[in-house]
C-alpha cells in the first residue's frame, strides 16, 4: 500500500519527497524517513528495520524517535545513540546526512544496504553523481566504525536515499528529472521490489533564501 501526504519542510532551503510502499500483504512497512531541523542545519535520515512487517516497523520507529530527539549531535554519535536503542530490537540500516546551509555542505555516512547518492545539478543535462559508501553491519546489532564523509553542495544539487526494497541500479543510470515529487515516484516505480518494503527519498538543495514555505509530499 502505497502512502500519500504533504507536510512542510523544515527550511525553505530545501524541498523534498518520500516514495513508499509497504511489501505485498503487510499492514506496516519497516522502511521510514525523516527530515528535521538539527544543530545548524538539517537532519536526513532514512532507516531500513530489518526484514519486514510489524517488527521491522518497531525498529524502524524507534530509530526516527531516537534521531529526532537527538538531531544536533554529530552523525557518528547519532550512530551510537541508535545502535544502543535499537538493542532491543531486530536492528536496522540507516544512512544519515546533515547538511549545513551556511558552509554549504553534506556530511553523511550510512550502515548497511541503504542506497545514497547526491547527483550534482548541471545546466547540460550531464549531471555527476557522488555514492555513499556505506560500512556492513546492522544498527542495533553489530556498529562498525562510522567515517562520516563531507562535500560541498550547490543549489540544484539533489541527496536521494533509498532502501534495498529499491533495487541498486537505480543509481547506475540516468536519473529522472523533474521535482523531488516526480523523480521518487519514478524510482519506486521503476525499480522498487515485489518481495520487500520499499522506500525512496529525493532532496533537493535549494540554498539559503531558496524560496517560500516548501511543502513536503510523500508518496
Amino acid at each position: 500500500m502505497e502512502n500519500v501526504a504533504s507536510r512542510r519542510a523544515p527550511s525553505d532551503a530545501c524541498e523534498y519527497a518520500v516514495a513508499s510502499r509497504a511489501m505485498a500483504g503487510q499492514r506496516r512497512s519497516g522502511d521510514a524517513a525523516l527530515v528535521c531541523a538539527g544543530g545548524d542545519g538539517l537532519l536526513v535520515a532514512v532507516v531500513d528495520g530489518l526484514g519486514h512487517g510489524d517488527e521491522a516497523a518497531v525498529a524502524a520507529g524507534v530509530a526516527i524517535r531516537t534521531l529526532r530527539e537527538q538531531a544536533g549531535q554529530p552523525i557518528e554519535s547519532l550512530f551510537q545513540r541508535c545502535h544502543e536503542t535499537l538493542q532491543a530490537t531486530r536492528g536496522a540500516a540507516i544512512a544519515l546526512a546533515m547538511l549545513d546551509a551556511s558552509r554549504a555542505t553534506v556530511t553523511w555516512s550510512g550502515v548497511g544496504n541503504v542506497e545514497g547518492i547526491l547527483v550534482r545539478s548541471s545546466q547540460h543535462g550531464e549531471r555527476d553523481k557522488l555514492y555513499l559508501t556505506n560500512r556492513g553491519g546492522v544498527v542495533g546489532y553489530r556498529l562498525p566504525l562510522v567515517h562520516a564523509s563531507v562535500f560541498q553542495i550547490a543549489a540544484g544539487d539533489q541527496l536521494i536515499f533509498a532502501t534495498d526494497g529499491i533495487d541498486e541500479c537505480f543509481t547506475s543510470g540516468d536519473i529522472p528529472h523533474g521535482p523531488p515529487d516526480r523523480v521518487a515516484r519514478a524510482i519506486l516505480d521503476r525499480h522498487g521490489k515485489a518481495t520487500d518494503d520499499a522506500l525512496v527519498l529525493v532532496l533537493r538543495w535549494r540554498g539559503p533564501g531558496g524560496g517560500a514555505a516548501i511543502r513536503r509530499r510523500e508518496q
